[in-house]
């Protein structure tokens, strides 16, 4: 019994110990990262930069820079190329393109496949996408961004900004497979961190406390962002437990296994792909600033801007429809089918694809509630800022608190899985969660 008490000790004290080391990683790498927001690309007038401060467009890039946007760094672009090319390649792989979606299934071979894939669209997308929010900064301060406004000064910045968005899917990796949580998720939720003293000193700046009115109204959205607070970390803890049987385990009478599911099954994710996918054409708008009389410019800006109903409207249809696509995408029913059938287990239903359908037809349900839930923490604090003043660019503020929020929880539960993980050695038990 000593002996047996001598080994735990010393297996808790290696999960102690991996654990710390993951932590530690992780802050070392998010400090590097910073530290290279603060390397400026040349051949630029960073002074301009300022007058762009309230630009709606900017502030939603920025979500992904991990604070390195507002001084057009190397880092500028963050994660964002990355994020859109995962989008693609993920979609793609959704029984639309046949042979990503054998890639797909097989297994680490097909996973490092469709990295190098991603890889790819990432380098034309970061180079795309760094010659447009150049050249639609230099049109919004007409032409006063660029030094020298030669094509080879936009191939040059376009080429280290790219870089830059290699240097950061590179960091968000290492995180991911060293550190705590999903990399590219906790360098956007860095970023935010970092940018929240100056969103306060806004809104302290906007909000006059000398007059009544304006102090009920911050006293109100600090009500606001307590409660939102609340909400998110209760729905994160909700779960679906699926009853689960399975034929070599023994269960004790009066015993239950099952399989929780969250409620929001694919986390934050919806609102990433979200925010990233329409960054894009706001970045091609940006080259035609100079159209902005124009019918057709109105008309688009219309549905691709936060400042509207309608742009409002296309981003929550994002969401959701990024809710129920990336739940299956993350959850495959068909992959959880076969590891169910080898391990002789069944959700009380028929092995093979019965219980796929099964899988799929419950993700479809449980990505109602979820989805619509992460459309109303988004969308409530849009339609508050705007009718508060559209230059508050605090729009963001629910996206960024759920992201947050949402990354602290995933980090908490791998850090709790780390420490228990020797507890639990089979791949079904009570408390199993598929990551």
């Amino acid at each position: 019994m000593k002996k047996q008490n001598n080994q735990n000790d010393i297996q808790k004290s290696r999960d102690n110990r991996t654990l710390i080391k993951r932590m530690a990683y992780t802050i070392w790498i998010l400090f590097i990262y910073h530290l290279l927001s603060y390397v400026s690309i040349p051949g630029v007038n960073i002074h301009e930069m300022s007058k762009l401060a309230d630009n709606s467009s900017l502030t939603m890039l920025s979500m992904f820079s991990g604070g390195g946007f507002e001084t057009f760094s190397l880092m500028s672009m963050g994660v964002s190329a990355y994020i859109t090319a995962q989008i693609i390649v993920q979609l793609l792989q959704s029984d639309v393109v046949p042979t990503l979606t054998q890639w797909s299934k097989q297994g680490e071979v097909g996973r490092k496949k469709l990295n190098n894939l991603t890889r790819v669209f990432t380098l034309f997308f970061g180079f795309g996408q760094g010659i447009g929010i150049t050249a639609g900064i230099n049109q919004l301060t007409k032409s006063g961004f660029i030094l020298n406004n030669s094509a080879l000064s936009y191939i040059l910045i376009a080429t280290l900004l790219t870089a830059g968005s290699f240097v950061a899917m590179w960091m968000g990796d290492q995180i991911t497979e060293r550190g705590l949580g999903n990399g590219v998720s906790v360098i956007i939720t860095a970023g935010i961190i970092a940018k929240i003293p100056d969103t306060l000193m806004k809104t302290f700046k906007h909000f006059s406390l000398s007059s009544t009115k304006n102090l009920m109204c911050a006293a109100g959205v600090a009500l606001l962002v307590v409660l939102f607070s609340w909400l998110i970390v209760w729905v994160n803890d909700a779960e679906h437990r699926t009853p689960v049987q399975y034929e070599r385990k023994s269960s004790l009478i009066g015993e239950q296994s099952f399989l929780p599911l969250k409620i929001i099954v694919p986390g934050v994710v919806p609102i990433i792909f979200a925010s990233s996918l329409l960054s894009l054409p706001q970045i091609v708008m940006m080259l035609f600033r100079s159209h902005y009389k124009d019918t057709w410019y109105q008309v688009l800006g219309q549905f691709l801007t936060m400042n509207t109903i309608t742009g409002i409207f296309l981003y929550a249809n994002l969401i959701i429809a990024f809710t129920y696509a990336y739940s299956v995408v993350q959850l495959d029913p068909d992959k959880m089918a076969d590891n169910f059938e080898k391990q002789e287990a069944y959700p009380f239903v028929e092995p093979g694809k019965p219980t796929a359908n099964y899988f799929k037809d419950l993700l479809y349900i449980l990505a109602l509630p979820g989805s619509l839930f992460l459309v109303f923490i988004s969308v409530i604090p849009l339609v508050i800022t705007n009718f508060i003043s559209p230059n508050l660019q605090l729009g963001l503020s629910g996206s960024s608190l759920l992201i947050i929020i949402g990354v602290f929880t995933d980090i908490g539960n791998q850090i709790r899985g780390l420490k228990t993980k020797s507890d639990y050695p089979g791949f079904l038990d009570k408390n199993y969660e598929f990551d």
